[in-house]
Protein backbone atom coordinates (compact mmCIF):
# COMPACT_ATOMS: atom_id res chain seq x y z
CA UNK A 1 0.00 0.00 0.00
CA UNK A 2 1.16 3.34 -0.71
CA UNK A 3 0.80 6.27 1.36
CA UNK A 4 0.52 9.51 -0.21
CA UNK A 5 0.39 13.25 0.34
CA UNK A 6 -1.64 15.40 -2.01
CA UNK A 7 -1.26 18.77 -2.63
CA UNK A 8 -3.34 21.02 -4.37
CA UNK A 9 -4.61 24.54 -4.66
CA UNK A 10 -7.79 23.49 -5.64
CA UNK A 11 -10.82 21.72 -2.98
CA UNK A 12 -12.82 20.26 -5.67
CA UNK A 13 -10.23 18.22 -6.91
CA UNK A 14 -8.55 17.38 -3.91
CA UNK A 15 -12.14 16.05 -2.46
CA UNK A 16 -12.35 13.69 -5.70
CA UNK A 17 -8.60 12.51 -5.35
CA UNK A 18 -9.32 11.98 -2.05
CA UNK A 19 -12.55 9.59 -2.81
CA UNK A 20 -10.72 8.39 -5.96
CA UNK A 21 -7.40 7.03 -3.84
CA UNK A 22 -9.78 5.57 -0.73
CA UNK A 23 -11.67 3.71 -2.93
CA UNK A 24 -8.75 1.91 -3.58
CA UNK A 25 -6.70 -0.60 -1.51
CA UNK A 26 -3.27 0.01 -3.01
CA UNK A 27 -3.55 3.55 -1.53
CA UNK A 28 -4.02 5.04 2.18
CA UNK A 29 -4.41 9.04 1.72
CA UNK A 30 -2.28 10.67 4.84
CA UNK A 31 -1.99 14.20 4.72
CA UNK A 32 -3.83 17.34 2.12
CA UNK A 33 -1.84 20.14 1.14
CA UNK A 34 -3.41 23.72 -0.47
CA UNK A 35 0.17 25.14 -1.42
CA UNK A 36 3.02 23.66 -2.23
CA UNK A 37 4.92 24.83 1.87
CA UNK A 38 2.41 22.53 3.55
CA UNK A 39 3.51 20.25 1.73
CA UNK A 40 7.27 20.43 1.66
CA UNK A 41 6.38 20.60 6.20
CA UNK A 42 3.30 17.63 6.02
CA UNK A 43 6.67 15.78 4.22
CA UNK A 44 9.35 14.64 6.64
CA UNK A 45 6.80 13.96 9.50
CA UNK A 46 3.88 11.98 7.51
CA UNK A 47 6.86 9.89 5.19
CA UNK A 48 4.65 9.55 2.42
CA UNK A 49 6.12 6.50 -0.34
CA UNK A 50 3.79 9.03 -3.05
CA UNK A 51 2.98 12.76 -3.22
CA UNK A 52 0.35 13.86 -5.89
CA UNK A 53 1.00 17.70 -6.16
CA UNK A 54 0.04 20.07 -9.16
CA UNK A 55 2.50 21.69 -10.96
CA UNK A 56 1.08 25.27 -10.79
CA UNK A 57 -0.59 25.55 -7.08
CA UNK A 58 1.02 28.77 -5.22
CA UNK A 59 3.98 28.94 -2.62
CA UNK A 60 5.93 26.90 -4.36
CA UNK A 61 4.78 25.18 -7.32
CA UNK A 62 4.34 20.98 -7.90
CA UNK A 63 7.97 21.62 -9.96
CA UNK A 64 9.55 22.52 -6.64
CA UNK A 65 8.13 20.33 -3.83
CA UNK A 66 8.96 17.35 -6.72
CA UNK A 67 12.81 19.06 -6.26
CA UNK A 68 12.66 19.05 -2.51
CA UNK A 69 11.42 15.31 -2.38
CA UNK A 70 14.38 14.46 -4.92
CA UNK A 71 16.88 16.42 -2.89
CA UNK A 72 15.91 15.26 0.15
CA UNK A 73 13.85 12.37 0.52
CA UNK A 74 14.70 10.23 -2.41
CA UNK A 75 12.89 7.38 -1.12
CA UNK A 76 9.47 9.22 -1.80
CA UNK A 77 8.54 9.46 -5.29
CA UNK A 78 6.57 12.75 -6.60
CA UNK A 79 4.10 12.71 -9.32
CA UNK A 80 2.92 15.76 -10.79
CA UNK A 81 -0.35 16.79 -12.43
CA UNK A 82 -2.06 20.07 -14.10
CA UNK A 83 -5.11 20.55 -15.64
CA UNK A 84 -2.88 21.91 -18.88
CA UNK A 85 -2.07 18.96 -21.46
CA UNK A 86 1.33 20.47 -22.84
CA UNK A 87 3.96 18.08 -23.14
CA UNK A 88 6.40 20.24 -22.24
CA UNK A 89 4.89 19.51 -18.81
CA UNK A 90 6.09 15.85 -18.84
CA UNK A 91 10.09 16.61 -19.66
CA UNK A 92 9.76 19.64 -17.21
CA UNK A 93 8.69 16.89 -14.21
CA UNK A 94 11.08 14.40 -15.33
CA UNK A 95 13.91 16.95 -14.94
CA UNK A 96 12.96 17.95 -11.22
CA UNK A 97 12.80 14.65 -10.21
CA UNK A 98 9.47 13.38 -10.94
CA UNK A 99 8.73 10.22 -11.77
CA UNK A 100 5.68 10.98 -14.03
CA UNK A 101 3.54 13.81 -15.49
CA UNK A 102 -0.28 13.18 -15.15
CA UNK A 103 -2.91 15.72 -17.09
CA UNK A 104 -5.64 16.17 -14.30
CA UNK A 105 -7.90 15.14 -17.03
CA UNK A 106 -6.00 11.46 -17.83
CA UNK A 107 -5.71 11.09 -14.02
CA UNK A 108 -6.91 7.45 -12.72
CA UNK A 109 -5.86 4.69 -10.34
CA UNK A 110 -4.76 3.18 -13.59
CA UNK A 111 -2.56 5.51 -13.94
CA UNK A 112 -1.33 6.08 -11.03
CA UNK A 113 -0.60 1.90 -11.22
CA UNK A 114 1.13 2.46 -14.11
CA UNK A 115 3.46 5.23 -13.16
CA UNK A 116 4.48 3.33 -10.21
CA UNK A 117 5.02 -0.01 -12.00
CA UNK A 118 7.42 1.74 -14.45
CA UNK A 119 9.21 2.66 -11.27
CA UNK A 120 9.84 -0.46 -9.98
Amino acid sequence: MYRVIVADDEPEFRVWLRSLLESSEDFQLVGEASTGTEAIHLIPSLVPDLVIADMYMPEPDGLEVARYVQDYFPGIKAILVSAREERVYERLAMEEGALAFIPKIRLSLDALRQALQGEE
